[in-house]
């Protein structure tokens, strides 16, 4: 992928507001996805998945299938050796071995000149099924006699948390009695007895919010090209991370990285579940087996019942506070179901429910919980907006209780940079306190009496909400590189696929550290052979982490331009500087050297001038932490439980703005995204593990028609080590919505809802029984 950046406007670098200079090509279609790609030969590859949640596969016969004109191979478990019991993550199921453990786990795959050959295909396979009992609830399946999910001996998976917070468990262990508990985590400080037994106020809920798809454009998809005369292969993938896929392919199929080339197209969205390898690993095998480039792509349905959803997430939770709401002790335990193989981010939900406000006593235990049904992964955030929804709903309940405004509230007792988190690492420097203050002062907060007295007038109820959350984004070591080309533009150079416009914010950092305008520079996102190594895009790090190697690379580059412009005009380093495309010596006009006259020279024959190429490789110690305040007015019909939102206010640290238009754009996709989680979403299996909603139909998600403008006002407290200061931005939108909108019911009608979405129905009979 390449980028150039074009603008009319007099520009420079960071802070200005650009729009994408991608958006024209992918609105008129032209923008090539895996969906896109054709190569000469290529054959189409469909899954045969299973239709039970849990069952052993007697026997399968692919005779049929292989017999049918146009097949070109037809794989199960028995063909892939590779595959071994036990597999530690989804991606090393590639498919069931012989029992299947969620209905919609491939048991066969085709390979066929057409997809109609294909879909063909699948029906004339034969599979035996013994249907077992399933484990579908998750509560239920930690006890000791559920059914098992895992083989015996299958280790958990902490590297989603790694990957997305840098924080492991503190505690990992599966309960030698509940062997569908994969893992456990423990964080406490202080005597909680004690404190509970000093409180004068005790509130105590449980609240659930139910497993969510991330929703992204384009499926998951892959095409693999396998070339028997090297034993290399190539994968066009629709992934957040290149590298990342490379190393997940080289692992499961027992193959070194080298013979593997990743090459990232654009991605239709991500939000997390496009970390891992899922379409990749059987495209390459179909690939082998054939010698012909494979294409698959999931197909809508299969991305719901088969996709890595976000989790269930059951958290109970016990506060004790003062008269005057001094918080004291929190008791908490988080259920996580994580589907059939471990993966969750379990220990986040500990640190979010003890970490965000001030609390001296606390116990938080977190289970990861397995269940016959699909595998979880990453959505934006994972575990800080259901956390949140918990954790910020107890705290506007208890300064409800006691009369206190509830913004009042959470700023006073809001942990601040220094304070320690759950698990004993000092927050950084970051805007929290600032987001809040920046609502409380707003008109809609300030006029909520006004507001909800209005209701009385029109026959509706009126209410206003207001909630805080963020997220500690993760850290990963990444490279960069810089070369001046012989016109004097840049082409910056990164492993780092562009999920979400971070590509533009890469290219205003380097012309701002070079000291270019923004329309001189060029972005490339290399593949896995030609690419510096870079980490994933997920997390909220990429701006951060890869933005900062960018900056070195692009100083770097400068450094070597000025030192050949101080050759060339002979004149100290020191007094030289880049205006306007020139090296210029400062306070001698009309001396000066083009940078496409110092490109060129690096390009010339016998030129001793050396090309001009920066690098820089990094690494991370110090996570930039960053929070988004939101504040939710709606109306509710009283005689149908209709919420809708009529206002929607989302303040956000991002540390330093680098491009306006970008930031608000991600506030206001996240904030759709956590109102979705509020108001509609949500996977619904019957007592079998089966699907219920598995279509867009079904499974309704938000559209523009749903929401109402999004205003977003912007916080600047520089993250000390980010680019220029700058934050992550795109998770921490996600976060607050869910408590925002449960504190706004609460305020319009008295009614107090702890389970997500808050749909008509929940809403009208939770107000009937009032």
């Amino acid at each position: 992928m390449a980028t150039v950046m074009k603008t009319s406007r007099d520009v420079r670098g960071i802070g200005i507001r650009i729009p994408r200079p991608d958006a024209p090509e992918k609105v008129a279609g032209k923008t090539q996805y895996v969906a896109d790609l054709q190569l000469p030969g290529m054959l189409h590859a469909r899954l045969l998945r299973s239709p039970h949640a849990h069952a052993r596969i007697k026997s399968i016969d692919t005779s049929k299938a292989k017999a049918l004109p146009g097949v070109r191979a037809v794989l199960t478990a028995s063909d892939i050796p590779e595959l071994e019991h036990g597999a530690k993550t989804r991606g090393h199921a590639i498919m069931a071995i012989d029992r299947a453990v969620f209905a919609g786990q491939p048991v066969a795959a085709v390979a066929a000149d057409e997809l109609a050959i294909a879909d063909e295909a699948l029906d004339l396979i034969e599979v035996v099924y013994e249907v077992l009992p399933a484990a579908i609830d998750p509560i239920k399946s930690m006890r000791p006699d559920a059914p098992r999910v895992a083989d015996e001996g299958t280790e958990a998976d902490t590297s989603e948390a790694l990957a997305h917070s840098g924080i492991a468990p503190t505690e990992s262990e599966a309960a030698e009695n509940a062997p569908n508990v994969a893992q456990k985590s423990n964080l406490g400080r202080g005597d909680v007895k004690r404190a509970f037994a000093e409180s004068d106020y005790i509130l105590e809920k449980t609240y659930h919010v139910p497993m969510v798809h991330q929703g992204y454009i384009e499926a998951h998809g892959a095409v693999a090209d396998y070339n028997r005369a090297t034993g290399t292969m190539t994968v066009w993938a629709s992934t957040q991370g290149s590298f990342n896929t490379r190393s997940e392919i080289a692992d499961v199929l027992k193959i070194p990285e080298a013979s593997i080339k990743v090459v990232p197209l654009e991605c239709g969205g991500g939000f997390g579940a496009k970390i891992r390898a899922l379409t990749e690993p059987i495209t390459v095998l179909l690939s082998r087996a054939t010698g012909r480039p494979v294409k698959y792509m999931m197909t809508r349905r299969e991305e719901l019942e088969a996709g890595m959803p976000a989790p269930s997430v059951t958290i109970k939770l016990r506060t004790g506070v003062k008269k005057d709401g001094t918080p004291l002790a929190l008791e908490g335990e988080t259920i996580i179901e994580a589907g059939a193989y471990s993966g969750a981010v379990l220990t986040m939900s500990g640190v979010f429910l003890a970490s965000v406000y001030q609390w001296p006593n606390f116990q938080v235990t977190g289970y990861e919980v397995l269940t016959h049904k699909p595998s979880i992964a990453a959505y934006r955030a994972p575990m800080a907006p259901q956390t949140a929804f918990v954790i910020d709903s107890h705290m506007d309940q208890i300064a409800r209780h006691l009369g206190l405004d509830p913004a009042e509230y959470k700023i006073k007792h809001c942990q601040r940079g220094g304070d320690l988190m759950a698990h004993g690492q000092p927050w950084q420097v970051n805007g929290a306190r600032e987001c809040l203050e920046a609502l409380e002062a707003h008109p809609y907060w300030q006029e909520r009496d006004a507001w909800r007295e209005s209701g009385q007038r029109d026959g509706v109820l009126r209410g206003t909400g207001i909630a805080m959350g963020g997220w500690v984004p993760g850290i990963q070591p990444t490279s960069a590189s810089i070369r001046l080309n012989p016109d004097g533009t840049l082409t910056v150079i990164t492993g780092s696929v562009d999920i979400a416009g971070t590509n533009l914010g890469l290219a205003l950092i380097a012309a701002e550290a070079y000291g270019v305008d923004i329309e001189r520079v060029k972005i490339v996102t290399g593949d896995t052979d030609t690419a510096p190594l870079t980490g994933i895009s997920a997390g909220s790090k990429t701006t951060y982490t890869v933005g900062a190697a960018v900056i070195e690379a692009a100083h770097d580059a400068r450094r070597q331009t000025l030192d050949i412009a101080s050759s060339e005009l002979e004149a100290a380093v020191e007094d030289l500087d880049i205006v306007n495309n020139e090296v210029v010596v400062q306070g001698v006009p009309g001396k000066s050297i083009t940078l496409a006259a110092i490109g060129k020279k690096g390009n010339t024959f016998q030129s001793r001038v050396p090309p001009v190429y920066g690098t820089s490789s990094m690494g991370f110690a110090v996570q930039a932490p960053a929070f988004a305040a939101q504040l939710a007015r709606i109306e509710v019909d009283p005689d149908t439980g209709q919420i809708t939102l009529t206002d929607f206010i989302c303040a956000q640290d991002v540390g330093k703005l680098l491009n306006p238009l970008g930031a608000e754009g991600q506030i206001q996709g996240g904030s759709v995204q956590s109102l979705g989680f509020a108001l509609t979403e949500g996977l619904m299996y019957n007592e079998q593990g089966r699907l219920m909603n598995p279509s867009l139909l079904d499974y309704r998600k938000l559209t523009a028609a749903d929401v109402p403008n999004i205003e977003t006002i912007i916080i600047e407290v520089p993250a000390p080590a980010g680019p220029f200061g700058a934050r992550g931005v795109g998770e921490p939108p996600i976060v607050p919505a869910l408590a925002a909108m449960a504190n706004a019911l609460e305020d319009a009608s008295g009614l107090r809802l702890t389970t997500m979405p808050l749909t008509p129905e929940r809403v009208a009979l939770g107000l009937a029984a009032e």
